[in-house]
């Protein structure tokens, strides 16, 4: 054997944006003194370079810090994202600048992300920016502002799980446009285990 380098990896081929050492030196006293960093970028790229092929889902700046810390994407959180996404696809997770924040397996497909309220959009595989890039913003919503009251008051411990005294709409959760526990008692219940007989149906050559 002659000889046995590393043509490629990834998107990168030996073809594209080589750079010798001498380059890095010479650009990095461009910027030191003249203040000049173009030459910086040229020789130095960023990671979303590598992150091209992948189908992109945008996230709102409110949810990105989030995602940092390891939560879901959940449906508030989405912007934007590309078509032809399939569930458990590998997709790169990006702000509304272009930068990449994680990488992560879809939980939904494109369509179901345009018809869908609520649910999580994405799990994070490998999270590529660091926290506190962007404000923290969770805790603020309707939910959890109410959540605080209530503990404060005294109606959930100091955990925020229900006690005795927890007021009964804090458990209903309305996600079928009906506002009252009452007002969903009409579309009735699902079918307990006592109330299943067990028998199967008969085969058409049966009859």
């Amino acid at each position: 054997m002659e000889e046995l380098r590393r043509i490629r990896t990834g998107v990168i081929s030996e073809d594209d944006h080589l750079s010798t050492m001498h380059d890095v030196l010479d650009a990095q006293w461009m910027y030191e003194n003249e203040k000049d960093d173009s030459y910086l970028r040229r020789v130095i790229l960023p990671c979303e370079y590598l992150l091209t092929n992948y189908k992109r889902v945008v996230v709102k700046d409110s949810a990105v810090n989030a995602v940092c810390y390891g939560a879901k994407l959940m449906i508030p959180g989405l912007a934007r994202f590309d078509d032809g996404i399939e569930r458990d696809d590998l997709i790169v997770l990006m702000t509304t600048k272009g930068e990449a924040i994680a990488l992560a397996y879809a939980e939904m497909t494109s369509s179901q992300m345009t018809s869908v309220d609520h649910g999580i959009v994405a799990r994070s595989k490998r999270v590529i920016m660091d926290r506190d890039t962007y404000p923290r913003r969770w805790g603020l919503g309707p939910v959890a502002v109410k959540k605080r009251s209530l503990m404060k008051e005294g109606l959930l411990d100091k955990y925020g799980r229900p006690q005795s005294n927890t007021p009964n709409d804090w458990f209903y959760v309305d996600y079928g446009g009906v506002k009252t526990n009452a007002e969903g008692v009409q579309y009735g219940s699902a079918p307990s285990a006592s109330k299943v007989t067990g028998q199967k149906r008969p085969r058409a050559d049966d009859e």
